[in-house]
């Protein structure tokens, strides 16, 4: 078996860097987007139950959604950082 160079390595390594700050997008974005649909819906909702419901899953996503801009960002920083 033969060993990679290692401009095969550091070429996988970008594109795993790149895969990963593709993912992390993709999931920010679905976050965000089910965070302002469940705060819409809090405002919206006219029953205690629903009220609660949708107040706790906002803070749930908005959480999650912050969570993974700051993942976004520490990822970015890296690919900044290798060029």
């Amino acid at each position: 078996m033969a060993k990679k160079s290692g401009v095969a390595k550091e070429a996988q390594k970008i594109s795993s860097l790149k895969n990963k700050i593709d993912i992390s997008w993709k999931n920010f974005i679905i976050f965000f987007v089910l965070f302002l649909v469940s705060f819409l819906l809090y405002f919206l909702s006219d029953s205690d139950l629903f009220e609660n419901l949708f107040e706790l899953l906002s803070i749930i996503f908005g959480f999650l959604s912050l969570a993974l801009l700051i993942v976004l960002i520490v990822f970015l920083l890296l690919k900044s950082g290798k060029k």
